[in-house]
């Protein structure tokens, strides 16, 4: 602006030609003339304006969810990927951001409420092997709140897997679920991974051999699979399972699930899981449930 206003001075008030103001200052000669025509020298306020985005509509919802999940355990917590799913299921008319853009918000937005780190390691088994576990949930059965497990199979090798409710975590929850899934797949894995759950491991002996309770043998001889156990507080070694524990509470329970019958609410998660194997692995060049089908092959008739 004082280039400007010496410029100014030397040609009007002074007289001095463009070409001797342009050597005096260094600039070309147009510059010069335009500053010498130029007469107002205010420039414009400009009010920048708010950039909007596509997520802006569904902020207060997702700040929502996140308060909400505030009074749920933490593992009954919603992802980012459970609040984009949810939004194109349930606000398709106003939601179009991407996945990357609800990321980014929920990431931000978590930090301000509470930390969000978990961390799974899977395990890679032969087709036809599953591993099992159960996962704390709570869930509304008839307006009762209850806090209650599922029963989670995962097929490592193909990262396949299901899931059902229970309101226990006893040897007949356990027998039945596996009885549900065997059913519903038309197949028994050829071998098991457990956790020594209580309902299978009465005692663990000395060299790590296992007392199994009556019941369990029974069943176990009954479908012909063969049954194997991981070491005491070696979680990494069912990570296949652990992550499904994590994985379908994430998606498949969250918001706190609603219902007057358990049963017909465990049908839907046959569906959903089904549904769910429509999508790529994580490592391999081929859809889950295309894997699935393979490993299905490999194992013996329900």
């Amino acid at each position: 602006m004082e280039q400007q206003k010496y410029i100014k001075k030397c040609c009007i008030n002074k007289g001095e030609s463009i070409n001797s103001v342009a050597k005096k200052t260094g600039h070309h000669w147009s510059t010069i003339k335009k500053y010498v025509e130029k007469e107002d020298f205010n420039q414009p306020i400009k009010i920048r304006q708010k950039r909007t985005t596509k997520l802006d509509k569904v902020k207060p919802i997702i700040d929502q969810w996140l308060l909400e999940d505030k009074k749920a355990k933490p593992k009954q917590r919603h992802t980012a990927k459970r609040i984009y799913d949810r939004l194109c299921e349930e606000y398709a008319d106003i939601f179009s951001a991407s996945d990357r853009t609800v990321r980014e918000y929920v990431s931000k937005r978590k930090k301000e409420l509470y930390d969000d780190t978990e961390g799974y390691v899977p395990l890679n088994h032969p087709g036809g092997e599953a591993q099992v576990d159960f996962g704390e949930v709570e869930f509304f059965e008839k307006g009762t709140k209850i806090s209650g497990f599922h029963l989670n199979i995962s097929f490592p090798n193909s990262n396949a897997g299901y899931v059902q409710l229970f309101k226990g975590q006893n040897l007949e929850c356990l027998l039945t679920g596996l009885q549900s899934i065997f059913k519903h797949m038309g197949k028994v894995p050829n071998k098991i991974w457990f956790d020594n759950l209580s309902p299978v491991v009465s005692k663990i002996e000395k060299q790590g051999k296992r007392k199994l309770t009556e019941g369990f043998e029974r069943f176990a001889l009954h479908y012909g699979f063969e049954h194997n156990f991981c070491n005491p507080n070696s979680g990494h070694e069912k990570g296949s399972v652990e992550s499904k524990v994590g994985y379908y509470r994430r998606n498949f329970l969250v918001p706190i699930p609603r219902f007057d019958s358990i049963d017909e609410f465990n049908k839907k998660l046959f569906v959903k899981a089904d549904e769910d194997m429509k999508r790529a692995h994580y490592k391999k060049d081929a859809y889950i449930s295309k894997l699935f089908e393979l490993e299905r092959i490999m194992m013996r008739d329900g």
